[in-house]
């Protein structure tokens, strides 16, 4: 996969320090302290057979174009070889391309609003309302030992499609493991909140979280996460 066009870059990983970032004013960026249960991450081997390991992610690009960008289009995509990928969506490749994994989007019955002021009040008040969107269908999970679960983090939590995912998919005895971005909240507990709707499942305790300030680090940092996931 080719590299994305230059930005800033910033990556969290939930067993470094944390670097200081700058955050947004909607949902979309904030960092205001999310209320949904926590549950309990866990140091985990993860299993190295590509056959039973899936990239699952939501993602959403406020825009398909790749050029003429405003500065909120700009924040929410990567433009590779000549396509407008989601933040998460362009994460969510690199990790399935170096692990031989295969992927799978969750969507909305509903689609969302690509305008961002649209955007963000629909995720604040799906938040506030703790919906839980319809969600199309997707692949049966019942092959699968290993789940990589991709957001990006809403209000300092996991978008609310999420939780559908979660508390409607059986993950008994399967290895979640997260990665994410963000406008500079970080992990912001993020990984803890998918431990707390994912039930049965074991969730990893080091997750990924990529700034969108700048995504051309990503390469790298999927790389060494990997590396030090033992893949």
């Amino acid at each position: 996969m080719s590299q994305p066009t230059a930005r800033r870059s910033f990556i969290a990983l939930s067993s470094a320090t944390a670097l200081a970032a700058i955050g947004g004013c909607s949902i979309l960026g904030r960092e205001d302290e999310a209320d949904a249960p926590r549950g309990q991450t866990t140091q985990v081997a993860i299993a190295t057979d590509s056959s039973r390991t899936i990239v699952v992610y939501f993602s959403m690009p406020e825009t398909d174009k790749t050029t003429g960008l405003t500065e909120e289009e700009e924040n929410s995509v990567v433009v590779v070889d000549g396509k407008a990928l989601g933040n998460t969506q362009y994460v969510a490749q690199l990790i399935a391309q170096e692990t031989g994994a295969q992927t799978t989007r969750i969507e909305t019955v509903e689609a969302y609003p690509l305008d961002h002021q649209r955007l963000s009040d629909k995720a604040q008040k799906e938040q506030d309302d703790k919906a839980r969107p319809q969600i199309k269908k997707l692949p049966d999970m019942s092959g699968y030992d290993t789940i990589f679960l991709g957001h990006p983090i809403w209000g300092s939590d996991i978008p609310m499609p999420l939780y559908t995912f979660l508390e409607q998919t059986d993950l008994k005895g399967k290895t979640v493991v997260p990665f994410s971005t963000h406008g500079g909240s970080g992990l912001a507990g993020t990984p803890e909140a998918i431990a707390g709707a994912a039930s049965g499942a074991t969730v990893s305790d080091h997750a990924l979280s990529v700034s969108r300030d700048q995504m051309d680090g990503a390469p790298q940092a999927v790389t060494s996460w990997l590396s030090e996931l033992g893949l």
